[in-house]
């Protein structure tokens, strides 16, 4: 199970019948674009096996003097040999090695005693990092008729992506912290995966030869981390490890049992990797959030990536963007999207696959990481979060509260009947302006738009909205005759009084607009 001569991943391409494939005849393939997906890997698994890809492809790259992948099959199994020349045996390649000598993101065990690796996982779906032990959206170790390309992907998102899990149990370095997540933004062109692929690797050798703009605190060699001995105590040091360095954080082994792959395990005294402060690796897939008192990488929440998170990414205010969402000369010029990717885990749970694409003509994509104060762009998108939250929680809500709590003098905002059931309604309202929130607004940026026009009929279709969700609160609550029309009569006024007074809100209501 030789990754670098033997057929073990399943593609399916572009054109012709799907196939079965190297992992050079793979890079190969996506370098050309031909490759339409890959039938094994799971949706959790994609930024996993992407970044793998880019890293040891941009590492292979590096060491050859090359800026550009080639694209033929050849060439990559000589790049991907040239990383690891002092195993003739192609045994950091495999899937499955003696356990004195590294395989794939398998470190070697000092003493070459597999028994000391107590633990079975008979599946790959029981290897890898998705939390699925009550049965409830996915059920665990299912995979009883596993393909080499099935714990293949498992092991590259275990083993690049997983997080700390207990004791003994560490994870990767590139996060901040155990329970955090590795988060991935990048703008991504348009096509096929291996578009996006080609555009990341190349671009990690070019900003590996700038020299600045990342804070790499690795400065080594050491970039296939898992072709040294690993006996769970001794972490490797920044200073050995390269700045595109690949992580392994469990230890783990597979093995051929009766014919079939299966995993050996067994937990560590601490992590592979010395802790950086605020998990800032120089992740080129990780944006750093500044606070008062340290920087760390950009760890993704349950709620994913709405419009008000992804302006955060997109135009800094506390977030500095990651180095592959930056605009670069070599970007095609239309189709471009910004990308954002996460896992997040819990304590004990996972809570969501999140992903998020964003269409960016190349006037918004020359935006990206720009202050309100310097880019008319990034100044429009954070007054539309701002105006969005004044319809929402000056409008919109103490309007369903005077619904909810039958037109009271005076609101109660404590009210935690009536505002449970107004969160409902407030959400909705969220949800309607994330579906059209960046559309609408590139439409202030088209060639002639009368922005502030523009604005405008935004803002009054936000109000529009807000009116609908109270009709639909109306109808569905149950009260008595006289209360419903002093209730909604009172939620009708502070519909229409309050945008009037907001002088935020108000220069966008006149009918002239």
């Amino acid at each position: 199970m030789n990754l670098l001569a033997s057929d073990c991943i399943r593609v399916a391409l572009s054109a012709g019948p799907p196939a079965v494939a190297s992992l050079p005849a793979t890079i190969a393939a996506l370098m050309r674009d031909d490759v339409e997906s890959f039938p094994a890997l799971r949706p959790h698994q994609r930024q996993a096996w992407h970044a793998f890809l880019a890293q040891v492809g941009a590492m292979a790259l590096l060491r050859a003097g090359l800026d550009t992948a080639p694209a033929d099959a050849d060439t990559w199994l000589d790049l991907l040999r040239a990383l690891t020349p002092e195993f003739p045996d192609d045994a950091p390649w495999c899937l499955v090695s003696p356990p004195d000598k590294p395989a794939l993101l398998q470190p070697p065990l000092p003493d070459g005693r597999l028994e000391v690796l107590k633990n079975t996982v008979e599946t790959p779906d029981g290897l890898d990092m998705l939390v699925t032990a009550k049965n409830h959206d996915l059920k665990a170790e299912v995979m009883r008729q596993a393909r080499p390309d099935d714990w293949l992907f498992a092991l590259v998102t275990l083993q690049t992506m997983e997080g700390f899990l207990g004791a003994g149990n560490y994870g990767i370095s590139r996060m901040n912290g155990g329970f955090a997540n590795r988060a991935a933004v990048s703008i991504a062109p348009a096509g096929r995966p291996g578009r996006h692929l080609r555009r990341d690797m190349e671009r990690l050798v070019a900003i590996i030869h700038a020299g600045s703009g990342v804070p790499f605190p690795q400065t080594g060699t050491l970039g296939l981390t898992w072709l040294v001995p690993w006996d769970g105590a001794t972490a490797l040091r920044p200073a050995q490890i390269h700045p595109l360095y690949i992580d392994v954080c469990r230890r783990v082994r597979l093995v051929l049992k009766d014919g079939r792959i299966a995993a050996r395990t067994i937990g560590s005294k601490g992590p592979r990797i010395e802790p950086i402060p605020g998990g800032r690796t120089g992740d080129p897939w990780a944006p750093v959030v500044h606070d008062k008192t340290d920087d760390k990488v950009f760890t993704a929440s349950a709620d994913g990536f709405g419009y008000r998170r992804m302006v955060d990414l997109m135009f800094p205010d506390a977030i500095m963007p990651s180095p592959l969402q930056r605009l670069a000369p070599t970007d095609d010029e239309e189709g471009l999207e910004l990308l954002a990717r996460a896992l997040v885990r819990g304590q004990g749970k996972t809570e969501g696959l999140h992903e998020r694409r964003v269409p960016l003509s190349r006037t918004i994509a020359m935006a990206l990481g720009r202050t309100k104060d310097a880019d008319p762009v990034a100044r429009a998108a954070r007054d539309r979060v701002e105006l969005a939250g004044l319809i929402q929680g000056k409008v919109l809500n103490p309007a369903l509260l005077a619904l909810f709590e039958n037109g009271p003098d005076e609101l109660d905002f404590r009210d935690k009947g009536a505002g449970g059931r107004a969160a409902t309604y407030l959400r909705q309202f969220d949800e309607a302006v994330d579906r059209d929130f960046f559309p609408r607004l590139w439409e202030e940026f088209e060639d002639g738009a009368e922005r502030d026009a523009v604005r405008a009929r935004w803002v009054r279709d936000l109000l529009r909205l807000a009116t609908s969700l109270l009709d639909t609160a109306d109808r569905a609550m149950s009260k008595a005759v006289w209360r419903r029309y002093k209730a909604r009569a009172k939620a009708d006024a502070i519909l229409a009084g309050a945008p009037r007074r907001n002088p935020k809100i108000s220069p966008y209501l006149a009918e002239a607009r």
